[in-house]
C-alpha cells in the first residue's frame, strides 16, 4: 500500500491547531506523599503454613504540599484507615506529618518460603517487602474561584524481623476461633 506524503503533512499540520483548542490544565496545588520502611517483629510460623501473619502495622507518613490558594484539607489513607487534617492544622505549613496504624485485618499477608519457620533456624530472619500497602493523599485547596482536589498515592514497604527466643508461634498467638 502505498502512503501520500501529503496526507502525512495534512496530519501533522492539524496537531498544533487541536493543541490549540485543548486548553492546557494549570495545577493550582501539588502534594508528594512518602514514609520510610516500617519495621516490624513477627513470632515464628508452623512449618506448613505459607504465609506470614502481619500484626497491626504503623506507618510514619510525612506529605508535602502547595495550594494555589490556601490548604483546606488533607486526607491520608491506606486500606481503610484514614485521618484528615483540617485547615486549622495546615495553616501556614508547607508539610505535616502524622502516623497511621493499620489493624492487621486490613493488610495483605506476606509470603515467603525461607523466612521465619518454627524449629527451622536456618531459615532467614530478616525479610524486606516492598509495596505492601498503599498510601494515598488528598489535598483540598480553597482559593476565592473555588475548591481544587489533588491527589497523589506512595507505595510502602515493611521489613520484617523474626523473633525466635521464646515466642509462641504466629498460630498459638491466633485466637482459638481463628485457628
Amino acid at each position: 500500500m502505498r502512503r501520500n506524503p501529503k496526507s502525512f503533512l495534512a496530519l501533522l499540520g492539524s496537531i498544533p491547531a487541536l493543541l490549540a483548542w485543548v486548553a492546557p490544565v494549570v495545577a493550582e496545588g501539588d502534594i508528594v506523599v512518602a514514609a520510610p520502611d516500617t519495621q516490624v517483629k513477627v513470632a515464628p510460623r508452623a512449618p506448613d503454613s505459607k504465609l506470614v501473619n502481619l500484626p497491626p502495622l504503623s506507618f510514619e507518613l510525612r506529605a508535602a504540599f502547595k495550594c494555589k490558594g490556601e490548604p483546606d484539607s488533607l486526607t491520608l489513607s491506606i486500606a481503610d484507615t484514614f485521618a484528615t487534617l483540617g485547615s486549622e492544622a495546615l495553616a501556614g505549613q508547607r508539610a505535616a506529618e502524622l502516623t497511621l496504624t493499620v489493624p492487621a485485618q486490613q493488610l495483605p499477608l506476606a509470603a515467603d518460603s525461607r523466612f521465619c519457620i518454627a524449629d527451622a533456624p536456618d531459615t532467614t530472619d530478616r525479610l524486606l517487602v516492598p509495596g505492601l500497602v498503599i498510601v494515598h493523599a488528598s489535598l483540598r485547596c480553597r482559593t476565592a474561584a473555588g475548591m481544587s482536589v489533588h491527589y497523589a498515592s506512595a507505595p510502602l514497604g515493611a521489613r520484617l524481623a523474626c523473633v525466635r527466643e521464646n515466642a509462641p508461634t504466629q498460630e498459638d498467638s491466633l485466637p482459638s476461633d481463628e485457628r
